[in-house]
């Protein structure tokens, strides 16, 4: 089996691997790095030539965030024949998601905040949309373009609404071969969601995400005690004065707090006439939450995200400096807070007062402006550049992190690899110190399993 990575292993950028088994080319996610525009933000589709001859004839979707979605229109375009395989509420949130994201590409060309033309349009992604085949999970189908089988099915993977890991069966040189991508995974249930599920071991392959792998912290905090340390510090905002922005990423992070902030004021821990204010595209993601509700892996399929009492961020500069002036708690885009976004712009009109707070609760790169608020803070800075184009501003509001990611933490994904007892293990979709702790503790529990650390370009036979 030809293993290609074609997005970067050196840190969490665009998720995309390219698989040739047999005489069958397969795409394990097609991302683009969030933090990039334009064609430097797409994975090197073009490598894929320079060692297989053939198609890609299937592309597998695990779910909706940008970096493993964003390239889909690109793939498209350089193989128009290839069939896209995902969950149905992935194919729900795909469309809106990547129209979305045309619209915003358009927009900030057009206004001169980007100088990267669109890489495609809302046209291109209705016409994607013939390509899509949705799967429910647990069902098996046939990809293979021979007489061969090659059998796939789809795994709760316990991330956000809609994600999925990937189950491969197939016959290698007379062998039945089995491969598990885990893709973005938690095995641990979150406020809506419940953790992942798993196929029997032992799995051949396992390709293993290792996002918080150098995150030493994520396993010593149990998701209870951070909920209990939100909703207090959230009281102590509250209770002086305060307003407390709170950065999400759209899709996921963003219905999972709206939900533990209902919860909050459900059971009086929190005044329920307290405001909570939410803006753009989560609103209508929230709704694709909703209708799925009874379709999807929930904890309770009663409730809805839009049953949460919010209001709508009020438009004018003027009308959202009142509201933030006020206590109240703002629910906003983007997570990590980055130039020209709501978030980023709230930020700044408190980040110099002591009376209002800012809770980061998804993970921030250590270059967006919200890794550079935690490294301010941890270091003792009085000082934060939330834009370079007004500069360095007072630090004086309380900045607090709280874990509440879609991920397991490291400790948990060596125990999967106990769990689904592969013979190798590729481990993709972190940082450099991520992988490498990975590996070392992988090592130190299973000496007998062989770990494969992928370069980008690099193609493998595994």
């Amino acid at each position: 089996m030809l293993f290609l990575t074609l997005g970067s292993t050196e840190e969490i950028a665009a998720s995309c691997h390219f698989l040739g088994i047999g005489e069958t080319g397969i795409l394990l996610d097609t991302g683009a790095d969030p933090n990039l525009e334009g064609r430097k933000s797409l994975p090197d589709i073009k490598s894929i030539a320079g060692v297989w001859d053939g198609e890609v004839d299937h592309a597998f979707i695990t779910h909706a965030h940008q970096d493993h979605i964003g390239a889909l229109l690109d793939i498209v375009d350089n193989y128009p024949h290839v069939s896209i395989h995902l969950t149905p509420a992935t194919h729900d949130l795909a469309d809106f998601v990547l129209r979305a994201s045309a619209r915003l590409q358009r927009r900030k060309y057009r206004e001169g905040s980007s100088l990267q033309p669109p890489l495609f349009s809302e046209k291109d992604v209705e016409f994607a949309r013939y390509l899509f085949t949705s799967h429910d999970y647990g069902k098996v189908f046939n990809v293979s373009t021979n007489e061969h089988p090659l059998i796939a099915r789809f795994y709760w993977s316990g991330h956000i609404l809609g994600s999925a890991g990937v189950h491969l069966t197939f016959d290698e040189d007379g062998h039945k071969r089995q491969l598990f991508y885990t893709s973005d995974t938690n095995l641990r249930p979150q406020t809506i969601i419940p953790g992942g599920e798993y196929p029997e071991g032992p799995v051949d392959i396992l390709v293993l995400e290792t996002t918080l792998g150098a995150d030493p912290d994520a396993e010593l905090s149990t998701r209870r005690a951070e909920e209990r340390r939100f909703c207090n510090k959230l009281k102590e905002v509250l209770a002086r004065g305060g307003t407390v922005l709170v950065p999400v990423f759209m899709l996921g992070r963003a219905q999972e707090i709206l939900a533990l902030l209902d919860r909050f004021k459900r059971q009086g821990h929190i005044d329920p006439s307290v405001p909570v204010y939410t803006a753009g595209g989560m609103r209508e993601i929230s709704k694709i939450y909703d209708d799925t509700r009874h379709t999807t892996p929930r904890l309770s399929a009663d409730f809805e995200v839009y049953g949460v009492d919010q209001l709508r961020v009020p438009k004018g500069t003027a009308a959202k400096r009142q509201a933030l002036g006020k206590p109240g708690i703002h629910v906003v885009t983007s997570g990590m807070m980055f130039e020209h976004t709501l978030s980023n712009w709230m930020a700044q009109q408190i980040v110099e007062s002591d009376t209002h707070a800012i809770f980061l609760v998804g993970f921030a790169k250590e270059d967006s402006p919200a890794g550079r608020l935690l490294e301010a803070v941890e270091n003792g800075e009085d000082g934060i550049l939330l834009d370079r184009h007004v500069g360095p501003q007072p630090l004086k509001c309380d900045v607090e992190r709280f874990r509440f990611s879609g991920h397991s933490h490291r400790r948990d994904l060596v125990d999967l690899v106990s769990r689904l007892a592969p013979k190798k293990v590729v481990l993709i979709h972190g940082e450099t110190e991520a992988r490498q702790w990975m590996a070392k503790n992988i090592r130190s529990r299973h000496n007998n399993v062989e770990i494969v650390l992928p370069t980008a370009g690099v193609p493998l036979e595994i």
